[in-house]
């Protein structure tokens, strides 16, 4: 007996098989289809919110005048309920704006820290972090101020990084670390102008250290004799 099946047997069996999954492959169809015109509608709502976003950066850093303060109040506002780039380049502007308009640090700190939330990007968290740093060591928070130079990892900012991170020794007055700090920063490639910058503090932090030297140990044997003549 041949188990080969006659044509009209085999375009029964198709019918049946259509018949019976007709609907499930149309549903398929469907939802292929809705995915990928769904797909293309978020692509391009994403490209015209891109645009509009752009713009309004633009007609706000346009508005900016140091002449009147409040100018930067809409461009911060902005800035706050936006989680895109153009988000965090306007807390980057304002923040700006903040230190050298308001002479306002603590305000620019608190715009910086919300930027840095809102971005995965290394370069940018990198300049992010930097700033934080800087404005920290202007407001006297020398240990936060080292707790944010140490979060950065881009090699290609050493100089900046271990150049600020020697001021802030110096500041602590650990002038040890500071000269380490400063040699580490000449060693990374600074550019002509922060390299005779950079050797200019590191003189006065060697300096400091070998005086403060003197001083740890004229107080050392100080200590030591009144510790002596206590015991006769």
């Amino acid at each position: 007996m041949s188990h080969q099946l006659s044509s009209e047997e085999q375009l029964e069996e198709i019918k049946s098989f259509f018949a019976k999954r007709w609907k499930i492959m149309v549903a398929i169809v469907v939802i292929g289809l809705l995915a990928f015109y769904g797909w293309r509608y978020w692509q391009s709502y994403k490209t015209e919110k891109a645009i509009e976003y752009s713009d309004k950066y633009e007609q706000l850093i346009a508005e900016l005048d140091d002449a009147k303060t409040d100018s930067v109040n809409e461009l911060v506002s902005f800035a706050k309920d936006n989680n895109t780039i153009y988000g965090v380049f306007a807390s980057l502007r304002a923040a700006k704006f903040y230190v050298e308009v308001l002479k306002d640090y603590h305000g620019a700190q608190e715009l910086l820290v919300d930027a840095l939330k809102k971005t995965d990007s290394e370069p940018i968290k990198t300049i992010i972090n930097i700033r934080i740093a800087r404005l920290q060591y202007q407001q006297g928070q020398y240990q936060e101020s080292l707790t944010s130079l140490s979060h950065i990892n881009n090699e290609s900012w050493g100089a900046v990084i271990n150049d600020l991170r020697g001021d802030v020794f110096v500041k602590m007055t650990h002038y040890a670390d500071a000269v380490d700090a400063y040699n580490v920063a000449l060693t990374s490639s600074p550019t002509p102008d922060l390299e005779e910058i950079i050797k200019m503090k590191l003189n006065q932090a060697e300096y400091l250290k070998a005086k403060q030297q003197v001083e740890q140990e004229a107080q050392a044997a100080k200590e030591k004799q009144a510790t002596e003549e206590s015991k006769n």
